[in-house]
């Protein structure tokens, strides 16, 4: 049986009843295991976590990449069932089935012995290592046989009644529930559901890189999107406009929220879900991949009782995560924090979120005006689009109040000069910021497939990079689903001001000068920053080259 020692097996069968030993232990355990499980930092750190689980039950521990699953043994146990437990069976001998879990739950042994009508043993696994087995083999459950009838009444059919008809069909239902969920296993931000000439392509975002998943019919289309603005509470009917949606998903004891886009394009209604999971999104300062000396600056900057911090970058490198970490960190200090977002992308409990509404006119200007009479300690404001909105912003910041925000600028220096030139006066803007984090996002290289990386002449002179100098990267392979990328991580440059930055910030400063500043006071730029993690085989020397500041 490989990767599964035979004497550590504990057998529990639905016969048996536990002792209030094991109980407690399987208890605690679990209870432990389940904190870590959702929110692994490596696979290394889950991998640890599972074998503590396993040790403390006096259970073995299973790789599941390393065993050889046999179609014969797969079929004993619902791909349903499976999918919904995170369960998997890995071997019979004799009347006894031998199933891996990641959350060892006694309420499954009976389940299990009454579907199978055997005896269950029971291996431990890490979250990560069940989603991606059950993926592989037994692959997305779409009712292929059941979705045949309803492409023909698609076909014939697609009223407003037929349509709401065959949206709330249970295919349909399983198919765009298992699409969601498949996604999430995966871990992927958005899942894209677009129409082609023939048929339909069904692509996640994992990592930032947008990625083929399958096609299905195209008959099935107006189904499948009708399904969708059920679950967003649009109007089925309206398919000349665009619409925006949003819901909610339970997955593996986690609430996902769901924004949802509908756009009509020329070859039918295109569909994109961004996937927002608070258990993976939601990151604590000491998770963003701060060196110590950033982390302390940061950590300083957050605990002032006044004054403005920027997070800058372009869309998708991870500034809402930033500032999150961030509000996380400011709630320790028992104060009044209200955000002002659009949208609010997280729901955080003891903190005041307000949703901007262009629709009513509820700008981030008027929202920041009126908050300001609530008596809040800390403001968060999602974004400074505009004049009013920066001035109020750096106004906030003047009178007494932590002001939190992003702005999209290239780098950490260039954020001064776009206040300028939105027209905050520089003798305001000198007196109240604090610091600009500007960062971007990389792909993390998977650790179990390293390779030396080829060299390539113009990525090394644009880097002034030498020739000798080794460079890794991940060629992918079973733990990394053949991509070479185990989750992406932030690169980036903290500006800190000081007095020699504060005393050039006038009306015509140059954002070269206040970057030499910056430097002189230790800012260790954007580019350098991603060289380090490339020279500890963190990331390929592609990615710096990719995301690189002039």
């Amino acid at each position: 049986m490989s990767g599964v020692d035979d004497k550590n097996i504990t057998q529990i069968t639905t016969e048996d009843n536990l002792s209030v030993a094991i109980d407690d232990a399987l208890s605690a355990a679990t209870t432990v295991a389940e904190k870590h499980i959702h929110r692994p930092d490596t696979i290394n750190e889950q991998e640890n976590t599972q074998k503590s689980l396993a040790d403390r039950l006096g259970l073995s521990f299973v790789n599941l990449h390393d065993h050889q699953f046999n179609e014969s043994v797969l079929s004993l146990i619902p791909a349903e069932f499976a999918r919904k437990h995170n369960i998997i069976p890995l071997s019979v001998s004799n009347s006894h089935l031998l199933v891996a879990m990641a959350s060892v739950k006694q309420e499954l042994y009976q389940a299990l012995g009454f579907i199978t009508d055997m005896y269950i043993d029971v291996a431990v696994a890490s979250l990560e290592d069940l989603q991606w087995a059950i993926r592989q083999y037994y692959g997305i459950q779409d009712d292929e046989l059941a979705l045949d009838s309803i492409d023909q009444s698609v076909h014939k059919k697609d009223g407003l009644q037929e349509l709401e008809r065959l949206g709330s069909e249970r295919p349909i239902v399983r198919l765009v529930s298992n699409i969601i969920r498949d996604a999430i296993d995966r871990k992927a931000s958005d899942i894209h559901i677009r129409p082609r000439e023939k048929n339909v392509e069904l692509i996640y975002r994992l990592n930032g890189t947008l990625t083929s998943v399958r096609f299905f019919s195209k008959t099935l289309l107006p189904a499948v999107v009708s399904r969708i603005k059920i679950l967003g509470g649009m109007d089925i009917a309206e398919r000349r406009m665009p619409q925006d949606g949003r819901s909610c998903v339970r997955s593996n004891s986690s609430v996902v929220d769901l924004r949802i886009s509908i756009i009509p394009t020329v070859e039918g209604e295109s569909v994109v879900l961004r996937l927002l999971n608070a258990q993976v999104g939601l990151k604590s300062i000491s998770e963003l991949g701060f060196n110590q000396h950033d982390e302390d600056i940061f950590r300083d900057l957050l605990h002032k009782n006044n004054g403005i911090f920027l997070v800058t970058g372009p869309t998708g490198s991870g500034k809402s995560t930033t500032l999150y970490a961030a509000l996380g960190e400011v709630q320790k200090q028992n104060v009044n924090i209200i955000t002002v977002e659009d949208p609010v992308e997280y729901h955080i409990d003891g903190i005041e979120q307000i949703q901007i509404n262009h629709r009513t006119g509820y700008t981030f200007a008027r929202a920041l005006r009126n908050i300001l009479r609530h008596d809040p300690d800390v403001i968060l404001v999602g974004e400074i689009r505009d004049e009013e909105t920066g001035k109020i912003a750096v106004e906030s910041a003047l009178t007494g109040h932590l002001v939190l925000s992003t702005l999209h600028t290239n780098d950490a220096a260039g954020a001064i000069t776009r206040l300028l030139e939105m027209g905050v006066e520089p003798y305001l803007l000198e007196g109240c910021l604090l610091g600009v984090l500007a960062q971007r996002l990389v792909k993390k290289n998977c650790p179990h497939c390293l390779e030396l990386e080829p060299q390539d002449k113009l990525v090394r002179e644009s880097l002034n990079v030498s020739a000798d100098e080794p460079f890794y990267h991940s060629v992918g392979c079973e733990y990394c689903n053949q991509t070479g990328v185990s989750g992406r991580l932030a690169v980036y440059e903290l500006l800190r001001l000081n007095d020699d930055i504060r005393n050039i910030i006038h009306s015509n400063v140059a954002t070269t000068e206040i970057f030499q500043k910056a430097l002189a006071a230790g800012m260790v730029p954007l580019t350098e920053n991603a060289l380090l993690r490339a020279r500890a085989k963190d990331i390929s020397l592609a990615e710096v080259y990719r995301i690189r500041l002039n």
